[in-house]
């Protein structure tokens, strides 16, 4: 999916996202082939990994920390969207971190 494409998604979300996190989402974004859920997974884990990478951080990344959480729960609200028979799988390969 483009970056543009999930922007796009991102702001058809209901509830909106807090105004303070939606540039940390779009700052995230990336140009993915992959589908929806993994491409929205994958961005998650980055953050997470980003985050992980600074363990004497503070409030600094706590913005970073909300944006995984907010993708990998958008990862799964894209999934049940598409097929909630791979909600399973999925959860699988986000706990895997792949």
């Amino acid at each position: 999916m483009t970056r543009r494409a999930l922007l796009a998604w991102l702001e058809a979300r209901r509830p909106a996202p807090p105004d303070i996190l939606r540039p940390s989402l779009a700052a995230a974004v990336t140009d993915a082939d992959l589908p929806l859920p993994e491409h929205l997974a994958l961005l998650g884990q980055r953050l997470l990994a980003r985050v992980a990478e600074r363990p004497a951080g503070g409030r600094e990344l706590a913005l970073d920390l909300l944006a995984a959480d907010a993708f990998v729960t958008y990862a799964f609200e894209a999934q049940a969207e598409a097929d909630v028979a791979g909600l399973a799988a999925l959860a699988a390969r986000v706990g895997a971190g792949s």
